[in-house]
């Protein structure tokens, strides 16, 4: 690919499409105030160029297929070129008096990358190390106490069938047996008032008394 050159015909209040001749613009930079740069640089970063179709197809024509807009993963890429086509949009777009400087830019992004991955690191040292412990350790590790906290229950009922004996022999009550006293409900004590039946041989020593 030849090196992009600079069209100083190009003027900032012109339409924001751009081609691989006038990317080279973007180097062209200015002195500005350190303060704004960087709020600048945040805008740019969080500027939703995926979604901008405009730069879609003017990123196309730069990486040489001018028939199909740039796809989302060759927008987001971070090559030179690409962040390069950004700062030349953006200032477009933005109607800035100077074009960004895209090596500034670019440093600016290395050197955010490299603070937030420094975080990250500290807070993974600082974690407690019993997140990393795996659920299988832990589970082991609380599960004697679980069972020596639960008490053993002794049989409701006694373990051999002599001490059953022995029990009913010496008239002791036997565990997990209702006890059931000896008395007679109320309602059920009066005598019965129906004939007795008789028996098959009474009914025949009847009738042998009746014929004599």
């Amino acid at each position: 690919m030849d090196t992009p050159t600079v069209n100083n015909n190009l003027s900032l209040e012109s339409p924001t499409h751009f081609s691989e001749k006038t990317i080279g613009i973007a180097t062209d930079s200015g002195p500005q105030n350190p303060a704004p740069q960087q709020e600048l640089y945040e805008r740019l970063k969080s500027y939703p160029f995926t979604t901008d179709r405009e730069f879609a197809k003017g990123l196309a024509i730069i990486l040489g297929h001018p028939d199909a807009p740039a796809t989302e993963t060759e927008i987001g890429r971070s090559d030179d070129l690409v962040l390069q086509a950004k700062c030349f949009y953006f200032s477009r777009k933005e109607k800035l008096p100077h074009s960004m400087d895209f090596a500034a830019y670019r440093n600016w992004l290395e050197s955010t990358q490299g603070a937030n991955s420094s975080i990250e690191n500290e807070v993974a040292e600082n974690t407690p190390h019993q997140r990393n412990i795996p659920a299988t350790d832990t589970h082991s590790s609380t599960e004697p106490m679980s069972q020596a906290s639960a008490p053993v229950q002794e049989p409701a009922y006694p373990s051999s069938f002599a001490h059953i004996v022995e029990l009913i022999t010496t008239g002791q009550p036997i565990p997990g047996i209702q006890q059931i006293p000896d008395t007679i409900l109320a309602g059920y004590d009066t005598p019965s008032t129906k004939p007795k039946r008789r028996k098959p041989w009474e009914k025949e020593e009847a009738g042998e008394t009746h014929q004599a």
